[in-house]
């Protein structure tokens, strides 16, 4: 249920309040109530998801702003909730990819020097992190192959959302296996969506304060306050870092230097409509091209044709999304329409029909779009972790180790957390 304007003064005190209806928020309210505790869930947007987001109507198909595939363990509950509610799997896992240099299609010699390149940049990331160095990907990989930063680029701002030199090498190192990796042609957002129906839910009500000083918490909202037994935050490190939530008492030092400690990095995507025209590439399969090793990469690499939609779909991030999420969606479309043309020549101008381009950076109730741990400091993600006084508790993509940077994780992390919550209040 979504509840209306005036239900939050008038729904008594719950036993705990979840702050955030994104995976994590959804996942701790339904085990909350399965645990037989009465719950509230606040949520800063007009949605509920977080930056789980399917729509339909720019390009009449589900596209997917946020997180767009299901990742995690094999066993992971969304995907039996996927194949319960009869929404479309797509096993990514055999997923082919094109790769050119210039406008021609890279020789056989040149795809093994960047197969050369990939096992070299993930060897080198591997020790460190068998080694246990929490160090700056970038001082530990070698920049000199041919194909270096083509790798870097794909396993850095593309996958990571930062940069090698913002790079974590125990973030990488620690990163759980995918057993899962599917796509969802229905939009893994609207899969969030589905789970969170039902659930008690406030939406256009972001919290503003949370007051732990007696016994229990105060969370301060623009249509009142809610007291309850505890809380649970699962909001992005970007948001608490903003000081938009005040905390009174204020968070320790610990609490805080932990969320310093993990930034949002950014993964920006640009989705590219075109008139039916296939440029002889594949549905569900990747497009990469060379880049020169000078990094950050002016970059943008394509998931073609998803599920035979009309769409390519650019992936870019870190410092250089950045600067494109500030330029704006129409120069982030010319961009990414520009690197086709130089692969495919400018017809790729002729069958273009619309574009778009996501930018979470922006956005008021996330300002990113997953956390990256600072070089040095991976065991941020722990202390973040860590509960105060047994009463504000924190979950979400952040904290989702193994998993972290996923909604899968997240979602994971949401259920572990409110179990620490009922066990803590019973």
């Amino acid at each position: 249920m979504v509840l209306p304007s005036s239900a939050l003064g008038a729904s008594g005190n719950p036993d705990v309040v979840v702050v955030g209806a994104g995976s994590a928020g959804l996942a701790a309210a339904r085990t909350l109530l399965d645990e037989g505790l009465s719950i509230v869930v606040l949520e800063a947007a007009g949605r509920i998801g977080g930056r789980a987001w399917t729509e339909s109507d720019t390009f009449g198909v589900p596209f997917d702003h946020g997180c767009s595939w299901v990742m995690g363990p094999a066993d992971l509950p969304y995907v039996a909730m996927a194949r319960e509610w009869g929404f479309t799997l797509h096993n990514h896992n055999s997923a082919g990819e094109s790769v050119f240099v210039g406008d021609r299609k890279a020789t056989g010699q040149e795809s093994r020097e960047y197969d050369r390149a990939w096992e070299a940049i993930n060897s080198a990331l591997n020790k460190a992190g068998r080694d246990g160095l929490d160090v700056a990907a970038s001082t530990v990989v070698p920049s000199d192959m041919q194909f270096s930063g083509v790798s870097q680029t794909w396993i850095g701002p593309m996958d990571f959302a930062v940069d090698f030199d913002e790079l974590s090498t125990l973030d990488n190192w620690n990163f759980g296996d995918a057993g899962a990796y599917y796509m969802i042609r229905e939009g893994y957002g609207a899969l969030v969506s589905r789970d969170g129906s039902g659930l008690p839910v406030k939406l256009n009500t972001p919290v503003t304060a949370i007051d732990w000083s007696g016994e229990g918490v105060a969370v301060e909202t623009p249509s009142g306050t809610v007291r309850a037994r505890a809380c649970i935050v699962t909001v992005s490190t970007g948001v608490l870092g903003s000081g938009d939530i005040s905390f009174a008492p204020a968070l320790p030092v610990w609490k805080q230097e932990a969320i310093d400690r993990l930034p949002m990095g950014l993964l920006m995507k640009i989705a590219l409509e075109f008139d039916g025209e296939r440029f002889g590439l594949g549905d569900n399969n990747w497009l990469t091209y060379h880049v020169e090793n000078l990094l950050p990469a002016r970059a943008c690499y394509f998931l073609t044709f998803p599920f035979s939609f009309d769409l390519m779909i650019g992936f870019t991030g870190g410092r250089f999304g950045r600067e494109l999420a500030a330029a704006g969606s129409d120069a982030a479309v010319d961009f990414a329409l520009g690197e086709l043309a130089a692969i495919f020549g400018n017809d790729v101008h002729k069958h273009f029909v619309r574009g778009l381009a996501t930018d979470w950076d922006s956005n008021p109730w996330t300002r990113g779009a997953y956390a990256a741990a600072v070089p040095g400091h991976h065991g941020a993600r722990d202390e973040l972790a860590r509960p105060i006084a047994d009463r504000v508790f924190f979950a979400g993509e952040a904290t989702a180790a193994p998993w972290y940077q996923l909604a899968g994780g997240a979602w994971l992390n949401g259920r572990s957390v409110a179990r620490e919550v009922a066990a803590t209040l019973s």
